[in-house]
């Protein structure tokens, strides 16, 4: 990328009159640049690091003191903003394949893919960015983010549509055995309310070619069930008579009607009045207004029963009350 190209798209100020004119990478960690580097700093105190190993420019949105004139420095107002022009303008020179998956398909891709020709990008627009400039031309680049993919002007593929080779043998609520592509799966960690977007995820591998293997399987933070004791510390999976379900808001209507199959005990849906939740599910409800207001409904000694949590992680609600999801396997015979 040459020099002249970088300041006027990320709208920068060089601070400098370096002798370089050209970068051959860009770095956001200082151990990453080499050199021929533009490093990135969001940290002022990174840039001796980067200088040492061969950054050839430095751009940030703090004021540096310029220790070396050869090296270029530019200032921009915003560091997000130009790390996202910046990305735009190595994605013209390094092109690459991009593919939006939503959300809650792309927590099973996480467990699921086995094969280094995909990508998949996490969380946070700087790991996100770090991963893209460490990609390969040939990998497939997974993300769930579409406000990240337009502003890096990434070049997104039309997604294809393959029919899975599934057949559910046997159902239960947590967990399921079923036939894939010939093979038997016995009593996987698979909720019914999940499956159909497990096929969509496996879908979506078998239409890209992409490897993947079901050995690490498992609930994903969209449908998480974890049964807790009655002052609602949590128990290994299978071993108590109170389920907490953390489902995400974002579900499709027909995952939580799955639910209506509940007959054999109690079964009560917490709210926040925030969500505009449209679905025919008949159990009880509780709407709450805050954080504290839903502690306060949660009256130990918990009964038996579900509870089921709409729009809430498992680990930001163990959190709250103070203890931590247990993270053990299906025991075989649940449900």
């Amino acid at each position: 990328m040459r020099l002249e190209n970088v300041v006027a798209v990320t709208g920068g100020r060089l601070l400098n009159t370096p002798s370089i004119s050209r970068f051959d990478s860009v770095a956001l960690l200082p151990s990453k640049a080499t050199r021929g580097s533009l490093f990135v700093a969001h940290d002022t105190d990174e840039i001796e690091e980067a200088l040492k190993n061969g950054a050839y420019g430095i751009i940030t949105d703090k004021q540096p003191v310029v220790t070396d004139d050869e090296v270029a420095w530019i200032h921009v107002k915003n560091l997000d903003a130009a790390l996202a022009r910046l990305l735009r303008l190595w994605l013209v020179i390094n092109p690459r394949k991009f593919l939006f998956v939503p959300p809650v398909i792309m927590e099973f891709l996480h467990l699921l893919v086995s094969d280094h020709e995909a990508l998949l990008l996490p969380a946070g627009t700087l790991e996100a960015s770090e991963k893209i400039l460490a990609s390969k031309e040939e990998q497939i680049i997974l993300c769930d983010d579409t406000l990240f993919l337009e502003r890096i002007g990434a070049s997104v593929m039309e997604p294809k549509k393959k029919e899975v080779d599934f057949t559910l043998v046997s159902d239960h609520l947590f967990e399921s055995s079923f036939i894939l592509d010939g093979v038997y799966h016995e009593r996987v960690p698979l909720a019914g309310p999940m499956r159909q977007i497990f096929k969509e995820a496996v879908a979506l591998l078998e239409a890209w070619h992409i490897r993947y293997t079901l050995s690490r399987l498992a609930h994903t933070p969209s449908f998480m069930p974890v049964f807790v004791d009655i002052f609602m510390n949590p128990v290994p999976f299978g071993s108590g008579e109170q389920v907490f379900v953390f489902c995400s808001d974002s579900l499709p209507a027909d995952s939580f009607a799955y639910l209506n199959r509940i007959k054999w005990t109690e079964s009560k849906l917490f709210l926040p009045t925030q969500i505009k939740f449209q679905c025919d599910i008949k159990m009880e409800r509780f709407l709450y207004e805050n954080e504290m207001e839903l502690l306060d409904s949660l009256h130990t000694p918990l009964k038996p029963g579900f509870y089921i949590f709409a729009g809430m992680k498992s680990d930001y609600f163990f959190d709250l009350v103070g203890t931590t999801a247990e993270k053990t396997t299906v025991t075989k015979g649940l449900f």
